[in-house]
Order: C-alpha cells, then sequence, then structure tokens
C-alpha cells in the first residue's frame, strides 16, 4: 500500500508539467481517480467544497516537509485570492494506479488540471450524492447545497464530464 504522500507525489507528477494548481482541484482529482481505479486508502467524507479527505490534507503538507512536491502560494489574477501550487520535484520515483494504467492515469489528470474547478467540484459532489449518500434525486440536492455554483451550463458541464468518465448518475 502507497503512503500518503506517495499519493499525493503520483497524481501531481502525473501533471504536465509535473504541476497542479490548487488543493480544491487536487481533492476533486483524487476522489475521482479513486472512483475511476486508483486503488488507495484516502477515506473522504463530504465538506463544503464536495468530497474531502483530511488524510489527503496532511499528506500534502507531508509531501512538502519531505520534498517530494514542493507547495508555493500564488494570486488569483482576477480577485487577488490566494491559492496553492504543487511541483513534483522527481520524476524517477516509481508510482501505481491500481486499476489505472499511468497513460490513463496521465490523461485523466490533465483533463482535471484544465477542467474548470468549480465544475470539477460540482462533478465529485454530483458522484458523492448519488453513490455515497445514496441520494435519488441528487440534481435537486447539488442545487440545493452548490447554489449559484451550478448555474451557467456548470452543472450541465459537470455531469457531461461524469458522462465522459462513464460516472454519471442516473
Amino acid at each position: 500500500m502507497k503512503s500518503h504522500k506517495d499519493i499525493v507525489y503520483a497524481v501531481v507528477n502525473a501533471a504536465p508539467g509535473h504541476k497542479l494548481a490548487s488543493r480544491v482541484r487536487l481533492q476533486k482529482t483524487v476522489y475521482l481517480l479513486k472512483a475511476l481505479g486508483f486503488d488507495n486508502s484516502l477515506q473522504f467524507q463530504y465538506y463544503h467544497f464536495g468530497p474531502y479527505s483530511r488524510e489527503l490534507d496532511i499528506a500534502l503538507t507531508e509531501a512538502d516537509e519531505s520534498k517530494l512536491v514542493l507547495e508555493s502560494q500564488a494570486k488569483r489574477q482576477s480577485d487577488g485570492a490566494t491559492y496553492s501550487l504543487f511541483e513534483a520535484q522527481s520524476s524517477n520515483k516509481n508510482v501505481s494506479f491500481g486499476k489505472l494504467t499511468p497513460q490513463r492515469a496521465q490523461e485523466l489528470i490533465a483533463k482535471f488540471t484544465t477542467t474548470n474547478v468549480t465544475v470539477l467540484e460540482l462533478a465529485a459532489t454530483a458522484h458523492w450524492l448519488k453513490n455515497a449518500e445514496k441520494i435519488a434525486d441528487w440534481r435537486a440536492e447539488i442545487v440545493r447545497r452548490k447554489g449559484v455554483k451550478t448555474e451557467n451550463g456548470r452543472l450541465e458541464r459537470a455531469i457531461e464530464l461524469l458522462k465522459e468518465l462513464e460516472l454519471a448518475p442516473s
């Protein structure tokens, strides 16, 4: 079994340029990869931004402290909000993605890094509501919980992403 910090390393290292932006994006990427067969022992629970793993959050700190992945801060140009940037520091570490081939994992991670982070959050949340909480009317529930985030076609794009991944709730 991989250590949690090795999971962080594997995902960031597989991202384009060995870089990944935002803690929310990393959380949702790992959650969706797990749903697709990325074998890891991380436990998720529902939190304000959807599925969240405290273990993954701790592992980010451990990966940074052990110099597997360096975390830095950047500011959004639109509003000046601070977000995290993660960069893998070694590309020769052997990583495994469970049922996912390394190539498939890289393709998925590349897709997730270019997906709007709110759309990614909605996709992970829709999957969570249907599969973890077993909510039949997950669509009404996601609108109730996420409000304006579901507007302007974002929920529809999230559902389309889940369809592409063959994870769409029915």
